[in-house]
């Protein structure tokens, strides 16, 4: 992280459910707001259980772990992948104390490299335009983004894979 802490991480998984719960649990109202669009106190344990329980191809999510209680989630960053396209909708939450420090441009990273690795080239987003935090963590990325604003949120589209520069010959190429 930016301040130098160093925050494990791991793929989610089912026996996270507990976990995520209270994770949830920790989240101001105004953070569940951005993330969900909607006031939402309490994560049921079928949520939960959608949420943990994911095939890792088409759906994908990385846990980071608080260092000095490792049993407990300070962030989730996840893809879902959109049918059987190169895209996949992108979702982002870390825990207020943990905000603007890094943690979710850092975990975002990681995800991006699973995604590659599973063939999704395009993350979509959906955000609210005042969530300005999720809106500078996706310009940081230094990735290809299109915004379009349209029914109230920004919707966002971030090429994972951008062209290749081609300007760059290997040794012996005698060029055009």
């Amino acid at each position: 992280m930016l301040d130098g802490t160093s925050v494990a991480y791991h793929a989610i998984a089912p026996d996270n459910a507990a976990a995520l719960q209270r994770f949830h649990h920790r989240l101001s109202d105004r953070s569940i707001y951005l993330r969900f669009f909607a006031a939402k106190p309490e994560l049921s344990d079928r949520e939960a259980g959608y949420f943990t329980d994911v095939d890792r191809i088409n759906r994908f999510a990385l846990v980071a772990l608080d260092p000095e209680r490792p049993q407990e989630i300070i962030a989730v960053v996840s893809f879902d992948r959109e049918g059987t396209t190169e895209r996949a909708e992108y979702a982002a939450e870390v825990e207020d104390r943990w905000q603007g420090r890094g943690l979710g441009l850092a975990l975002t990273r990681r995800l991006i490299e699973a995604a590659l690795k599973r063939d999704v080239r395009v993350f979509t987003a959906v955000v609210l335009p005042e969530n300005t935090r999720m809106l500078h963590l996706l310009r940081d990325l230094g990735l290809p983004e299109r915004l379009r604003y349209e029914d109230g949120v920004e919707h966002v589209e971030i090429d994972l894979s951008p062209p290749q520069d081609t300007s760059d010959r290997t040794a012996g190429d005698s060029g055009p």
